[in-house]
């Protein structure tokens, strides 16, 4: 599978002429030399067999996490679903070269705040009881903290600068699952999100109402990647009602890798910020 999905990116992107050949005397468990031939000449091309398992990898999550988000599939089969990818994601991206300077730091998610732009005080806007990942869109509970931006005009820009507001990833990890396309009729309440596992942690981080999503399914990133930008969309949070905010949340994996919710508040207060 991961062969024939590395033979069709190349197909893709070259043109009609191109053809594509495996190198066999030039492969290795890491990686692999796909020759590229046109009319005129050939290129060898290295693909890591690594990056295009964790982009195959995160595409299966993001179906998973699609069908949970529109309670398409149930808990028990969603659940036996994760056990199967994210073990193998986690192996696959440790062993690759990653961020090791920023490995186990923590940025702050909202670029230009600090922890003083967390909703409430002493983050009691997380409320666990009632949620389960497994019950998508119709979840109960608040289990995240809401960092509000400037933005008294709600045209999800800072007041201050008139520029869109970056989203940063907290931790380093690869992207799993987003979702760009939102309209005031969709009944999503996560909006435009993006869902990064970190394999370091071995947890899931969570992004919502975001105005516009930066990065791919399968891209690796690290800490302090721009990601999206703060937005208003989402079933309540593009009401008038609801201030400009980022919705953060973190799923701790457990040895079932059963997501469940830890409080982000204490991170975010050590967190740093840029």
């Amino acid at each position: 599978m991961t062969l024939i999905f590395c033979l069709s990116i190349l197909f893709a992107c070259g043109n009609n002429n191109q053809k594509a050949a495996i190198v066999p005397a030039q492969t290795n468990a890491d990686s692999i030399l796909i020759k590229v031939s046109t009319d005129r000449d050939s290129v060898l091309v290295k693909v890591n067999m690594d990056s295009t398992l964790i982009k195959t990898l995160a595409v299966e999550f993001n179906t998973v996490n699609t069908w949970v988000r529109d309670n398409k599939i149930d808990k028990a089969q969603a659940l036996e679903k994760l056990q199967d990818i994210l073990p193998k994601l986690q192996t696959a991206y440790n062993t690759l070269k990653h961020d090791e300077i920023k490995k186990g730091i923590r940025i702050f998610p909202v670029e230009g705040y600090s922890s003083k732009a967390i909703g409430g005080t002493h983050g009691e806007g997380y409320i666990p009881d009632g949620y389960d990942y497994f019950d998508g869109n119709r979840h109960g509970g608040h289990p995240a903290q809401d960092i509000f931006i400037h933005d008294r005009n709600q045209d999800s820009k800072d007041d201050r600068t008139g520029k869109f507001v970056n989203v940063c990833s907290v931790s380093n990890g690869i992207v799993v699952a987003s979702e760009n396309n939102w309209n005031s009729i969709s009944p999503l309440r996560g909006g435009k999100y993006i869902w990064i596992y970190d394999p370091d942690n071995n947890s899931l981080f969570y992004y919502a109402h975001t105005n516009e999503v930066l990065v791919n399914v399968g891209q690796i990133i690290n800490a302090g990647d721009p990601i999206a930008t703060v937005g208003r969309t989402g079933l309540n949070a593009f009401k008038q009602r609801s201030p400009t905010h980022l919705h953060f949340m973190e799923l701790a994996l457990d040895k079932e890798f059963y997501p469940k919710p830890v409080n982000t508040y204490r991170d975010l207060l050590k967190a740093e910020t840029k």
